[in-house]
């Protein structure tokens, strides 16, 4: 770091800017948390069997391939940053680029069929990624009167890019999520959603483009009331080749804002945080509103099979429901653009009022009493269906909430003092 206002040169009075601090820093850390044992092969016991002389006899062997060579993933990380304090630290102020290397990275590699091993996958250090992004903050406090008040805000931006998946790989495929050299990691993977089939008139506009292209049907088995999707390769039908990326599950965008004020023995403080640009599949949402079958449903299907008078226009904006599918695929199941959620959301995680009363009430025999109420993530604002916006992803899925506990609203009320 550099205390530029420590430098004779800096003229600007104390009074207006009594710290400017230039930084940078580098570092290198390992993570050790890769699975135990996994470079040592296993014996499947009595896994094997031949004839000697007519008779079977059990062996065991090892069937699987194992990288010896595995080891620590790598997290390197750089950052240059300016610190400053204005008007007797009044005002502090601080911006910072980083730029964190994720090297080694464990993800599962194919193994060559002619290998001629069981495991069609073995955990390697293969790829590299990049996370870059500014980070921003600022905190103003006021302590010249009977109202003391302090309020402070931080922003930060993300840039994910996968440099590398290590031995050829062009792309690595995790369910609906696809990560692809040059891109960001795990990005939806699906269908684009183009709407739902009204009527005759639509069906047939649909198998109309098929005949262009020499086809029967646009989508094989649908019917009105079903959803139809965007022919991405323009081949005239709607199939497993039509999926597409249809965007990121990453926050392009993290803030929080945290307030606090003191009146005589009052205090009462707010903290914040929240995402911006942030897209969630929500694994339990999606199940409970699943078109097909017996099971557990939201009651938003209730809407669906609505009709007009004479049964020629569905009406409902839920695709129709079946017990079984008969179509190719399940047209109103699969993963498109309308299983994802804009999950932006702005989280009111914990509200404090408390009162320290003075010491002298109670003659020395305890000092510092406090008493106090405070609620724990207290409200959402967000208009994301599901049980916990703010969840962990996974490395190669984060856009992907797997039945995340929710998190509860707590209160509570305390007594501190010592003695």
């Amino acid at each position: 770091g550099w205390r530029i206002d420590k430098e004779p040169f800096f003229k600007v009075p104390t009074s207006i800017i009594n710290m400017l601090k230039l930084r940078g820093s580098y570092g290198e850390l390992g993570n050790e948390n890769i699975g135990e044992y996994q470079y040592m092969a296993t014996m499947a016991r009595n896994n094997m069997s031949y004839s000697f002389g007519g008779e079977t006899v059990t062996g065991s062997a090892i069937t699987d391939f194992v990288n010896k060579n595995i080891a620590w993933e790598k997290k390197i990380t750089y950052n240059v940053g300016v610190d400053m304090a204005m008007f007797n630290n009044r005002l502090e102020f601080s911006a910072e680029w980083y730029k964190n290397r994720a090297k080694d990275l464990l993800y599962g590699v194919p193994v060559p069929e002619q290998a001629g091993v069981a495991n069609t996958t073995v955990t390697m250090n293969a790829a590299t990624m990049d996370n870059s992004g500014f980070e921003f903050s600022a905190t103003y406090r006021n302590y010249d009167h009977p109202l003391k008040w302090e309020v402070s805000a931080n922003l930060s931006t993300l840039r994910n890019r996968v440099k590398s998946l290590g031995f050829g790989t062009d792309s690595y495929i995790a369910g609906a999520y696809i990560t692809v050299p040059g891109h960001e990691i795990g990005k939806f993977y699906g269908w684009k959603y183009a709407g739902i089939i009204r009527n005759q008139a639509d069906l047939d506009r649909l198998n109309a483009i098929a005949a262009e292209h020499g086809k029967t049907t646009y989508q094989q088995g649908a019917n009105i009331g079903d959803c139809y999707y965007e022919d991405v390769n323009g081949d005239g039908v709607v199939d497993a080749n039509d999926q597409t990326v249809l965007g990121s599950g990453l926050a392009k965008m993290n803030f929080g804002i945290s307030a606090r004020l003191a009146y005589k023995g009052f205090d009462l403080s707010i903290q914040t945080f929240g995402a911006l640009n942030y897209h969630v599949a929500d694994d339990i949402y999606n199940s409970l509103n699943s078109c097909y079958g017996y099971a557990n449903k939201d009651v938003a299907l209730t809407d669906a099979n609505r009709w007009n008078e004479d049964h020629t226009e569905y009406l409902s904006n839920v695709p129709r429901t079946y017990l079984t599918n008969n179509a190719t695929l399940a047209w109103n199941d699969l993963f498109s653009s309308r299983k994802i959620q804009n999950a932006a959301y702005w989280k009111i995680a914990n509200v404090e009022l408390g009162y320290n009363m003075p010491d002298k009430w109670f003659g020395g025999v305890v000092t510092g009493v406090r008493v106090y109420v405070s609620a724990q993530n207290l409200y959402t604002f967000t208009g994301y269906k599901g049980y916990n916006v703010d969840y962990a992803g996974g490395v190669w899925t984060p856009g992907y909430n797997f039945c995340s506990f929710p998190t509860p609203r707590t209160f509570m009320c305390g007594l501190h003092f010592t003695f």
